[in-house]
């Protein structure tokens, strides 16, 4: 069950790190005309993220961490900022509700739209390359 859950998220995150790959090729078009993969692929990668990519069960975990002043169990310099972010959004958030609720809180958080993809940029291109590639074979096949 978790592992679905991970690849559900993984599969939304690998799809708008595409979309948002053509929407930044789309709107670099219009202000650079000759605007290289690579700049569209830095621009891309700085763009918002239409939400967080974490399951539920990893950002309830996070979050008592963090409300507990522990230290996360992570190295990723870009998973602890987005947790310290989607934290910042549930302590905000949580002050003004009831105990019960707080979890329904937090589903809503991560839905909500994030400041970035939380991503290298060479993930982020590499993502994007590897869906490329994958399309094309598959057009090469048919």
């Amino acid at each position: 069950m978790k592992n679905t859950a991970i690849n559900s998220v993984r599969e939304m995150r690998k799809q708008d790190v595409i979309n948002s790959f053509y929407d930044s090729y789309k709107e670099l078009r219009k202000i650079k005309p000759y605007a290289t993969q690579n700049d569209v692929i830095e621009y891309a990668a700085k763009r918002k993220a239409p939400r967080f990519y974490v399951t539920f069960e990893n950002a309830r975990r996070f979050i008592s961490l963090l409300s507990r002043k522990k230290k996360l169990p992570i190295r990723n310099e870009n998973k602890i900022a987005m947790y310290k972010e989607i934290f910042r959004r549930y302590m905000q958030q949580v002050k003004d509700c009831n105990k019960r609720y707080k979890y329904i809180i937090l589903e809503k958080i991560i839905e909500e739209p994030a400041p970035s993809f939380y991503l290298e940029e060479e993930t982020f291109r590499g993502i994007i390359y590897k869906t490329i590639r994958k399309r094309n074979r598959e057009l090469a096949l048919n």
